[in-house]
């Protein structure tokens, strides 16, 4: 009898054991499916871009290569009437100025063309100069703050390379600044308030998305 009863025993202990593999197998495997539909998910969320819910898109981000004729190219889609040379001439500045600092060179060219439409002459009504219509007043403070050497106006206005340089500053203290609680980050090139940002982003966004089909992302 005791025989028996170990026998029952033994078998039933297997048959729970059979049961927990089994269902430790199919939990593993629900787990798997969820985390790859997850991640499909999270495929389909990057490559649809410009959703209701987020109007302005992810080509802020895409890897474009921070080279001259691919600046150029750029160029070339927001200004087709521009010459070459012209093109050439402003892109290996730009590649140049933020050769120093991790920006992204299409938030650069897309903000210089809502800005200044890359006329380095223009002065606007508040006093922003050059092409990268800088403030130079208002950053001058901030400048001053972080014990950095101040911005030369008169430079400024003569001469387009030290523009883009200081350009390329701004850009660099807004992104370390505020990067990371602020997904559009560069807006505050022009406005730190909400209302004016979402204005703004709305003039880059139609930048970027021109640039974005021109696939200028792929060029090397």
């Amino acid at each position: 009898m005791k025989a028996i009863t170990h026998t029952l025993a033994n078998r039933t202990d297997k048959e729970l054991f059979i049961k927990i593999v089994l269902l430790s197998t199919i939990a593993i495997g629900a787990i798997s499916t969820m985390k790859n539909k997850s991640t499909r998910m999270q495929s389909i969320k990057i490559h649809n871009i410009y959703s209701s819910a987020d109007p302005f898109g992810d080509f802020d981000r895409a890897p474009v290569p921070n080279k001259t004729p691919v600046i150029a190219e750029m160029i070339s889609v927001l200004k087709p009437q521009f010459s070459a040379t012209k093109r050439q001439a402003v892109a290996a500045k730009i590649q140049k100025a933020l050769k120093k600092y991790n920006i992204e060179p299409q938030i650069v060219v897309a903000i210089i063309d809502a800005e200044s439409d890359f006329n380095h002459d223009m002065v606007s009504s508040t006093g922003d100069l050059s092409m990268a219509q800088v403030n130079v007043d208002i950053w001058n403070k901030e400048f001053e703050r972080m014990k950095m050497m101040p911005i030369e106006a008169e430079r400024m206005k003569e001469d387009q390379a030290y523009s883009l340089e200081v350009m390329a500053q701004i850009l660099h203290i807004l992104k370390t600044r505020y990067e990371k609680k602020d997904r559009r980050w560069y807006a505050r090139y022009h406005s730190k308030t909400q209302k004016h940002k979402r204005a703004y982003l709305t003039k880059l966004s139609a930048r970027l998305k021109l640039l974005e089909k021109s696939r200028v992302a792929q060029l090397h």
